[in-house]
């Protein structure tokens, strides 16, 4: 595959490298794979060692020793030619000469060649640059070398052939860590720097769970769709024919700028960027099939769901493709989506009512199969399962983990999502990555493909940054999401209502209790779901509200996760359990935020007793003086607490809980209308009820 390089990459901030997002630090360097490349260069024929076959791994690279590397490779080009140099042994002449008219390498005067002085890695970045370029200078993005702590020391001159060798792979991408420009390359180095020169590389750059972050995240400085699509500018400018840029699936739900326009704004950015392919995940279904069939309409790639299966006739769905064929750099690459056969668990059920999600693995196999007799050369996988790094080793698991481990012999590459991890490596010798979310990260495989069997021969596996200024970004994407701004601030201004006072968030018991917002929250949900309890967990609810006007915008702010009311019955037992809080943990009592109860506790007595009693608001006592009535409670809370998992309260976990198309967002914000169109005022100081009270001693 000949890499070209093309013109200088658009404008300003951005972001890019391996190790984390703006919100974890994790080592990430590439992940190797298959043979040491030194090893790998051997059997190539690039790389000479000595009879007793030590490849002398330890030992500095000379500059002869890489211009016979290239002419192994096939890299130069020219005819013999004297040379004035006298320091050039005879056998090393034609190589020489070669390199000279090539004008990868010049002599330190008209006589001394010096062919046995030892390489720096930016003498050997300039020398592959050229070998790659026909002897030019590249037009890069040069702000790639902001991942090192000593890019300011770097001299301009060598500063776009070190760009280039690190986006065309002979380094990898390490944030956080200097790049020695002017340390000596090793045998062992060099040989991996080679693997871009020897095979043809196939670059995949990947998203996942960007869940309709497409503005620029000041808080982290970073992220943001248009620094994603100068990541991939970047790439695309030394690899144009062989960068594929793929999507794990939830794509468009979880901001005010994608929500309020059902995630068109998102997947407009895509477009811009030029995705190949994009898997479907379990918050596409948020807001219905009907809408996820309009944003697959508008996408200029396949969104794809390769076991989303119709119930009644176990057949695939026809509205969503099961996989696509892409051509890149000569080469077809078969990419199959995937959604997480946890779906239907982690979304709204009426929104894949009569939809089966199958375990991926056999019709991976049986695609793969289907592909490869199309002539596909390789075969990929994009998709939502998700990742995860053991917690007592660095195994990875999950069902990332679980295709992977079926798949080997059908699948050359697997991408993931759903779990927001950073993941990077490989199972059963299959490069994996997950890249966190939010447009945090991004993923990044690379295939080293032999030219004469198309085959995989070596692969890479790692994690992107995307902090600010360390790549240019895409001027069009910026162009589009700053459109979208603009649209967004006056849906985000809408009053809904006002408040005489500030509505916090803060308990009124200091570590633990109800607040303000979380009476009304509560109130909200319990209204919409027509029961007779509500629970909200505290860490769901995440600002203030300042006195005054209250604005949408101000309510997303609040509540800024796409959670919504389940519905079910509950004992009262129950009910006291999660007032008590987890025993695992005794702070956690009465974190719960709660409406439709009245509730006496006594903060002095032991954990798991401190509820005295509890009453229902039509006066119903469900619990008092150690006894439970013989009642059933119908009550909402949010899908989170409704997992069990949620911030510990496992009692939820006991229940079976139905859910509702009703986003606490939506209906919080509605609750909030429906007293403005009444004309009434919030009163701040009353909105802390008697609906908790301490035992008075």
């Amino acid at each position: 595959m000949k890499k070209k390089v093309l013109a200088a990459l658009v404008a300003p901030v951005a972001a890019l490298s391996l190790l984390g997002a703006g919100q974890a630090e994790a080592n990430t360097n590439f992940d190797k794979v298959v043979k040491d490349p030194a090893e790998l260069m051997r059997d190539q024929g690039i790389l000479l060692g000595l009879p007793s076959g030590d490849l002398k791994v330890n030992d500095a690279l000379q500059r002869v020793e890489m211009l016979m590397m290239l002419e192994r490779a096939g890299k130069l080009e020219g005819s013999k030619a004297k040379l004035s140099f006298t320091d050039v042994p005879g056998k090393y002449q034609d190589v020489v000469s070669k390199a000279v008219q090539s004008k990868l390498v010049s002599g330190f005067t008209k006589k001394s060649f010096k062919p046995n002085h030892s390489l720096t890695k930016g003498q050997f970045a300039t020398i592959f640059t050229l070998s790659e370029t026909g002897g030019k200078v590249p037009s890069v993005d040069l702000s790639i070398l902001n991942n090192y702590t000593d890019a300011s020391k770097i001299p301009a001159y060598l500063k776009p052939y070190i760009a280039y060798a690190i986006l065309g792979g002979a380094f990898d991408v390490e944030y956080g860590q200097p790049f020695d420009y002017e340390k000596g390359i090793t045998r062992a180095e060099a040989s991996k720097a080679f693997k871009p020169v020897v095979f043809d590389v196939i670059d995949f750059l990947t998203t996942n769970d960007i869940h309709g972050n497409i503005e620029f995240n000041e808080k982290y400085q970073n992220g943001g769709m248009a620094i994603i699509g100068g990541l991939v500018n970047a790439f695309r400018s030394v690899n144009p024919n062989g960068t594929v840029v793929v999507d794990g699936g939830d794509i468009f739900q979880g901001t005010l700028i994608s929500n309020s326009f059902e995630g068109a704004s998102t997947f407009d950015t895509m477009n811009a960027i030029q995705y190949d392919a994009a898997a479907i995940g379990n918050h596409e279904f948020d807001w219905g099939v009907g809408v996820l069939k309009n944003r697959i309409a508008q996408a200029k790639f396949p969104v794809m769901g390769a076991n989303v299966y119709d119930e009644k006739t176990n057949k695939r769905v026809d509205w969503t493709e099961p996989y696509t064929m892409v051509e890149k750099g000569g080469y077809k690459i078969g990419i199959i989506g995937f959604a997480t056969p946890q779906t239907p668990a982690t979304t709204l059920a009426t929104h894949v009512e009569g939809l089966s999600f199958p375990t991926p693995a056999p019709i991976a196999k049986e695609l793969a199969a289907e592909l490869r007799e199309k002539g596909a050369d390789f075969v990929i996988v994009t998709s939502h399962l998700p990742g995860e790094r053991a917690k007592d080793s660095d195994e990875i698991i999950g069902e990332l983990t679980d295709l992977a481990m079926e798949s080997k012999g059908s699948l050359d590459a697997i991408v993931g999502g759903h779990s927001h991890q950073r993941v990077a490596g490989h199972v059963n010798n299959i490069p994996v990555v997950e890249a966190q979310s939010y447009t945090a990260a991004m993923g990044h495989i690379q295939l080293f493909i032999d030219k004469k069997t198309k085959q995989v021969y070596s692969s890479e596996s790692g994690i992107l940054e995307t902090k600010v200024g360390l790549t240019k970004e895409d001027e069009a994407v910026a162009g589009i999401v700053s459109g979208y701004q603009k649209q967004v601030k006056e849906i985000a201004a809408e009053v809904v209502s006002n408040t005489t006072g500030d509505l916090t968030r803060a308990p009124s018991e200091g570590k633990y209790g109800v607040s303000q917002l979380g009476n009304m929250i509560s109130d909200a949900m319990m209204q919409k779901a027509d029961t007779q309890v509500a629970f909200q967990n505290i860490g769901g609810i995440r600002a203030n509200i300042e006195s005054g006007d209250i604005t949408y915008g101000d309510v997303f702010s609040v509540i800024p996760f796409d959670n919504y009311n389940v519905v079910s019955e509950m004992t009262p037992q129950q009910i006291k359990a999660i007032l008590e809080g987890p025993l695992k943990n005794g702070s956690n009592f009465l974190t719960i935020q709660f409406g439709g109860l009245k509730v006496v506790f006594d903060a002095e007595r032991v954990h798991g007793d401190r509820i005295l009693s509890i009453t229902l608001n039509d006066g119903t006592s469900l619990y008092k003086d150690g006894e439970f009535a013989d009642v059933k409670v119908k009550v909402v809370t949010n899908n989170f607490l409704g997992t069990g998992e949620g911030d510990g309260f496992d009692t939820f976990g006991e229940v079976e809980w139905t859910s509702t198309p009703d986003f606490q967002r939506e209906l919080f914000a509605d609750y909030f209308r429906a007293m403005k169109a009444a004309g009434t005022t919030i009163d701040a100081s009353e909105v802390l009820d008697e609906r908790l009270t301490a035992l008075k001693k």
